[in-house]
């Protein structure tokens, strides 16, 4: 892989075209292109406000995690004298969780969503993701912005360990495509997949430590929680926001499970190809 970077760019881009899925992407960027294009613009088309509604919702909800909870609610983290550090504890969190959210949620339904475009057209089915990855990203990133922009306002610290929330994305954004790409193929065949997931995620986010510390547990309450492979993610974002370098060690696991999780998606969706064209 190294010695890709010291080729010549139409080498280099030769080389990219061959690989798996990579090439994919290169040859019809145009179709990724417009997909992308078109879930930004669905989602203010006809409103008055525009483009604005891609960052007034995480504005708003930047504000009630911060300022409502640290002023008016007195929230405060066990062990941290700062006012503002279980609102930060509560961003690290959210910001982890809506992106593994919207990337399920956004990939469940996706060979259903494009049917005619599926059935008409002949390329790899798995670039429809990518679009996906873009506007997830996007709005983390949005998000993320907002946070560190309230931070440098209110005054609160920015430690050193803030750049490992990048490695914890990461992991993150991997694990929810890769569960999007097998619940997609699976919702094809068993139309009730997107309300199970529903259900589904309501428990999970309760079984993360998002909005509550993981200190009010008890030991083998935490123990039987750290099998929920958002546990290590959520903890590790939280750790980043605080001061405390987290243990990046700890993110073998869910990362474990995203490549499981990947390897089943790319399986049943080979497996079951032909079917799946003709369900759609």
């Amino acid at each position: 892989m190294s010695q890709l970077w010291k080729m010549p760019m139409p080498r280099l881009y030769s080389a990219l075209t061959k690989l798996p899925l990579v090439g994919d992407v290169f040859r019809f960027r145009g179709l990724v292109y417009a997909i992308t294009l078109r879930d930004i613009r669905s989602r203010y088309v006809g409103s008055a406000f525009g483009p604005l509604w891609l960052v007034l919702p995480p504005v708003f909800m930047v504000f009630i995690y911060t300022v409502i909870f640290s002023q008016i609610m007195r929230a405060r983290l066990p062990g941290v004298e700062h006012q503002f550090a279980y609102s930060m504890y509560l961003c690290a969190g959210l910001l982890s969780w809506n992106l593994l959210l919207e990337l399920v949620q956004r990939s469940k339904g996706l060979f259903l969503e494009h049917a005619n475009l599926i059935k008409k057209s002949n390329f790899s089915k798995f670039i429809l993701f990518i679009p996906v990855v873009v506007v997830a990203l996007l709005n983390s990133m949005i998000l993320l912005v907002l946070i560190l922009g309230f931070m440098l306002l209110s005054g609160y610290p920015m430690p050193s360990s803030l750049a490992y929330i990048l490695p914890v994305l990461a992991v993150v954004l991997l694990m929810g495509l890769a569960l999007g790409a097998l619940l997609a193929t699976l919702n094809v065949f068993f139309r009730d997949v997107g309300q199970f997931v529903d259900v589904f995620f309501q428990g999970i986010f309760w079984a993360t430590p998002i909005v509550y510390p993981v200190s009010i547990l008890s030991p083998a309450v935490q123990q039987a929680l750290s099998w929920n492979p958002l546990f290590p993610l959520v903890r590790a974002a939280q750790s980043s926001f605080l001061g405390d370098v987290p243990d990046i060690a700890s993110l073998g696991y869910p990362l474990a499970v995203a490549i499981v999780f990947f390897a089943l998606a790319l399986l049943l969706y080979r497996r079951s190809y032909a079917d799946l064209l003709d369900q759609i």
